[in-house]
């Protein structure tokens, strides 16, 4: 069988190697600078994507990113409102450098989970798999490496993680899901469900005193984008409505 595509999120890689990369300069007791080394946040990113090629013998490489707008924030404006860190110095650099070298893709106002999601579930890839450690992208029905173990998320199991989302929130990137539920209660309510999850997130919602609306947008800011909601001709999230 023909190795692997290995289709990588380079948002997580960049930023680590650039974060490594970071040196500080103390001129004086008041004057502090920060820096990146290109060469070594280069040399990073080399050595981790030639780690990657060795395990799974294949150096059938795309690497994934995110666009600067996110259509998440027409959805909710305080989405990852929270997060006021700084990139790492030369994360730019870095990140146009690993554009340039490797096959690359970015798609307008998405993230680089929702530009995997959408190519793992397009077909254009025969034998593939997403390398992220995000617990997001076990919404997608695919081979995944999360960096520490491998696996193949079923599509009941991916449908399921992302109403669990959708109940759960996600404080790291800023948006709450339903009160008072945390996983634990999200797998009971799920459980209880027989397979209606939508008709259990809005009832949960309601009975939080809270509206389908606000279930709808929980939904869409946690869904990780595939195939059938993209519009690709109008390059366009296709979004739940209530």
């Amino acid at each position: 069988m023909k190795p692997p595509t290995l289709l990588i999120d380079a948002d997580f890689f960049i930023y680590r190697a650039s974060s490594a990369a970071e040196e500080e300069h103390e001129y004086n007791e008041d004057l502090t600078v920060i820096v990146g080394d290109f060469r070594k946040g280069k040399r990073r990113v080399e050595s981790e994507i030639k780690d990657l090629c060795t395990r799974f013998e294949s150096d059938d490489v795309v690497l994934f990113f995110t666009d600067r707008e996110n259509f998440r924030k027409d959805v909710d404006p305080s989405y990852k409102g929270n997060r006021t860190k700084r990139k790492p110095a030369g994360y730019l650099k870095l990140k146009n450098w690993a554009m340039s070298n490797w096959p690359s893709r970015l798609l307008p106002r998405l993230e680089a989970d929702d530009a995997l999601g959408i190519a793992a579930t397009s077909g254009e890839f025969e034998n593939f798999v997403l390398i992220s450690p995000d617990k997001d992208m076990q919404q997608i029905p695919c081979r995944i490496y999360n960096l520490k173990d491998e696996f193949t998320q079923t599509p009941a199991l991916a449908e399921r993680k992302l109403y669990e989302q959708t109940l759960t929130g996600d404080s790291t990137d800023g948006y709450a899901g339903c009160p008072g539920i945390g996983p634990k209660r999200a797998g009971v309510l799920l459980d209880a469900c027989k397979g209606d999850y939508w008709e259990a997130v809005v009832k949960a919602f309601k009975d939080a005193d809270l509206t389908e609306e606000d279930a709808v947008r929980n939904f869409n800011l946690a869904r990780i984008l595939q195939v059938d909601n993209w519009d690709h001709e109008n390059q366009l999230p296709i979004l739940k409505c209530s």
